[in-house]
């Protein structure tokens, strides 16, 4: 019988080589892909991460957002690296009322949320984006139809829906869109439509629940006080 340093240099001494490349290896097939991560929903996954940077006091966030949501079934909340969180619901109806009251904030500071898709890893998920209720001026009649309003909201960002009492009663004095915007380009504060045979003419937008932005340069997540056009614009 070989000593026990014999065998550690046996060990030692084995190479790939040694291996024969004919051997077949672990091949796992599954009728379902659900099944390599048992448990595992990611309609049920929200990644979130704060518009601006700061100190979080994770416990203090935990209990804040569980006070606002209210989720029924409940929800997990896990800090993954410094500023980016993982939010696990365990029923699509919470998962549907915290993504549509979006954008939601903690100690002023606003929060961006993405739900996760198959096969997306959390951490490398892309958050730029927001959903916003945006209220459209100055539509001319003739113009206040379904269509355009889509439109109005695909030029600010990303059409969402269209508020479901836009038009109900005689006369409204704004139409509200949800978009999703991209918080790394300026806010669009008005756009010139027309109608053929018709003259240009502006309409204006206002934002619901705004985050702090730039005056200056439009873009969400700093004030005109930080920005870095300050010093070059009069």
């Amino acid at each position: 019988m070989d000593s026990t340093a014999d065998l550690i240099n046996d060990i030692n001494n084995i190479s790939l080589e040694d291996e024969d490349e004919d051997e077949g290896g672990l091949e796992i097939i599954t009728e379902n892909a659900d099944e390599t991560q048992t448990g595992f929903d990611a309609k049920l996954y929200v990644v979130g991460k704060f518009l601006t940077e700061g100190r979080t006091d994770f416990q203090a966030l935990q209990q804040t957002l569980a006070a606002l949501w209210k989720p029924g079934m409940g929800v997990y909340i896990k800090e993954l690296e410094t500023n980016l969180f993982l939010f696990q619901f365990y029923h699509e109806v919470d998962v549907k009322r915290v993504m549509e009251g979006c954008p939601w904030s903690f100690n002023r500071r606003e929060l961006l949320m993405r739900r996760l898709s198959e096969g997306e890893n959390p951490r490398s998920v892309p958050l730029n984006t927001m959903d916003m209720w945006i209220q459209v001026y100055d539509l001319k009649v003739g113009f206040m139809t379904e269509r355009l309003i889509t439109e109005v909201g695909n030029n600010i960002g990303k059409f969402v829906a269209s508020c479901p009492t836009n038009f109900s009663g005689v006369w409204r004095d704004y139409f509200r869109v949800r978009v999703t915007i991209d918080v790394t380009k300026p806010l669009k504060r008005r756009m010139k439509i027309k109608k053929s045979a018709e003259d240009w003419y502006w309409i204006t937008f206002k934002y619901e629940n705004a985050p702090t932005f730039c005056f200056i340069c439009g873009i969400l997540g700093h004030s005109e006080k930080f920005c870095s056009r300050l010093f070059h614009t009069p």
